[in-house]
């Protein structure tokens, strides 16, 4: 697993903490993730990519990857267990993605919510 490091939140201001439903957790777990058919996505190649949980919530995670995700794209994301050989899957959409880091070798964070 890539090397994404532990400084990807975007600074919060106290009007985004007021915004926020759930309380954020961090994590540091690896996620598999691909993405699913949609109106939005019909002419999108499906695509499937690794990346990492940065935080996480009643409401949904936050990822870093090298993949950029468009805003309501579906996925089905495997989370993983902790202590235990197994993984989750999971139906989430994006809701927000933003490029982390000015740098070529930059990733993109995004925020997505569980659908069920």
């Amino acid at each position: 697993m890539r090397n994404f490091g532990h400084d990807c939140l975007p600074m919060t201001s106290p009007s985004d903490r007021e915004r926020r439903q759930h309380e954020r957790y961090p994590q540091a777990l690896e996620v598999h993730a691909r993405t699913l058919l949609s109106d939005q996505t019909a002419s999108a190649p499906l695509k499937e990519f690794d990346g990492r949980i940065h935080n996480l919530s009643n409401g949904g995670v936050c990822i870093l990857s090298q993949y950029p995700l468009q805003a309501a794209t579906f996925l089905c994301c495997d989370l993983p267990v902790v202590d235990a050989p197994i993984s989750v899957p999971t139906l989430m959409q994006v809701r927000w993605t933003a490029k982390h880091g000015n740098k070529s070798a930059s990733y993109n964070i995004s925020g997505l919510q569980f659908v069920v």
